[in-house]
């Protein structure tokens, strides 16, 4: 009880975040299904029934996952463990900024993104990788900072091993071992603890990529991956003076820059990449590929110019459709379910009933969507925080009073580990709200360890900053996760 007093206002939150979620829940039966959401389901019926071809479309280590859960009378299971791993995602946050020295309230207001936003709520209710794989991207980060002071190999094989298995559910998560190893040299960790993390990373993903050799004939994650990168560069690409194939020639937009819709061009029969005809003995996603990349060599600026705005919208204030005009009615909550005829029939096929709404829940939610969201320039003002907290504390503590690598160490890892997760979206697909789900766990830990490394500095400019205490030594301390 004692325990339940002190952290009483994390406490109420969680109880407001259940309650919201069970209204979601009762909402949208069984669950909320996404175009992605039928290959995962599909996959997850054919592994049940003992074909275990891998996709060649989207990594398949979720299909794995909800195989258990396939069967049409306990689909609702699976929105319900996932508003479960959501408010898990919110014990972490709070859970590793009291570890970090944060008060209890403010680390109950860290939670607030995590446990209210409509689009993390919605999320939970689909039949999509996202939350799965924002916690296991941030169990990772928890346990790198959660003991630095004795971080074991032990612990750096699960924090492996946890990214293995979130790019086994989205390839995109590949860049996350960049900041985790990042961390660990920075740290100058024993050789044993670096190699604990490689391992434990590279043996998992390199088994997946062997699965996907034995179904597809190619050491890969994905036989899509030109496709993707197609309606990324189709959104800019000028073929003028562009010494083309005879066979890519088909591949350029013809419609102007201005009435391009990215998603047309990937996903649509219509678009060139799927009525080009390939020559003889290359593949259809080998051609579009070359095009692709030879887009990019043609117009680099324009390829930085459009990542870049994909990246900066994900912290606009108003949630719209985006710079590829993606459809919005996907990620928001509806009042109706709008009929998809080719979803349905592809879940009829293995037996599953398309998903019912209750009107009067569903207009509550719809009210509460449209009204209630963190904004983005508040999440775009709290990881420039934590980028100042990593670039500044570091400048003054170099060969300085104090020598407090770990604050800017933990502050460059949850900072640096946003700009990455953000950023290869951006980079290699359309713009999709789904990609901008880590904000609201990420950025809340990282403006924290901003702040904290900025009032150490301005400490350290005086010439009077203390030695900075290990994180072990921080009150209210959980029980370690790394041992």
């Amino acid at each position: 009880m004692s325990w339940l007093r002190r952290h009483w206002m994390a406490g109420a939150l969680l109880v407001l975040a259940a309650v919201l979620r069970g209204i979601v829940l009762a909402a949208y039966h069984p669950a909320l299904i996404f175009p992605d959401s039928v290959r995962y389901l599909q996959y997850a019926h054919n592994f049940a029934h003992g074909h275990w071809t891998v996709d060649g479309q989207r990594q398949s280590g979720y299909s794995v996952l909800i195989t258990p859960l396939i069967f049409p009378n306990v689909l609702w299971l699976i929105p319900l463990i996932q508003h479960f791993v959501g408010m898990v995602t919110a014990v972490l946050v709070y859970a590793v900024l009291i570890r970090l020295g944060a008060s209890r309230w403010l680390a109950a207001l860290a939670t607030i993104p995590v446990l209210f936003d409509p689009l993390q709520l919605i999320l939970e209710q689909y039949v999509l990788t996202d939350v799965w794989t924002v916690l296991l991207l941030l169990g990772a980060l928890v346990i790198l900072v959660w003991r630095p002071d004795r971080l074991t190999w032990r612990a750096a094989a699960v924090c492996g091993l946890l990214l293995a298995v979130a790019v086994m559910f989205r390839d995109q998560d590949l860049i996350m071992i960049v900041p985790a190893l990042g961390y660990l040299l920075v740290r100058r960790c024993p050789a044993r603890v670096l190699a604990a993390l490689v391992l434990s990373f590279a043996i998992p993903v390199t088994g997946y990529l062997g699965w996907f050799y034995a179904s597809h004939g190619k050491w890969n994650f994905t036989t899509f991956g030109g496709a993707f990168l197609y309606g990324r560069v189709a959104d800019f690409a000028d073929c003028t003076g562009l010494r083309l194939p005879s066979y890519e020639k088909p591949l350029c937009p013809t419609q102007p820059p201005s009435q391009r819709v990215a998603d047309f061009y990937t996903w649509n029969p219509a678009s060139p990449q799927w009525t080009f005809t390939p020559p003889p003995g290359k593949s259809r996603d080998s051609v579009v590929q070359d095009f692709s990349l030879r887009i990019l060599r043609h117009q680099p600026l324009a390829y930085a110019e459009a990542a870049g705005r994909d990246f900066g919208y994900g912290f606009s204030p108003v949630r719209g459709a985006g710079p590829e005009h993606y459809p919005l009615d996907y990620l928001t909550f509806q009042t109706h379910i709008k009929p998809d005829t080719a979803a349905d029939a592809s879940l009829a096929a293995i037996g599953i009933k398309p998903p019912k709404s209750r009107p009067g829940l569903a207009a509550f939610l719809h009210g509460y969507g449209r009204f209630f969201y963190i904004p983005g320039p508040l999440l775009a003002a709290g990881l420039l925080l934590g980028l100042a907290g990593t670039v500044l504390r570091r400048r003054v503590c170099k060969g300085g009073p104090g020598g407090g690598l770990p604050p800017a160490a933990n502050c460059g890892l949850f900072t640096v580990s946003t700009v990455a997760v953000l950023a290869v979206p951006a980079a290699f697909a359309t713009f999709d709200w789904r990609y901008q789900l880590p904000q609201l766990s990420f950025v809340p830990i990282a403006a924290f360890l901003g702040w904290q490394a900025l009032t150490r500095v301005r400490t350290a400019a005086d010439g009077t900053a203390p030695q900075d205490r290990p994180a072990a030594a921080v009150s209210d301390p959980a029980p370690s996760p790394g041992r």
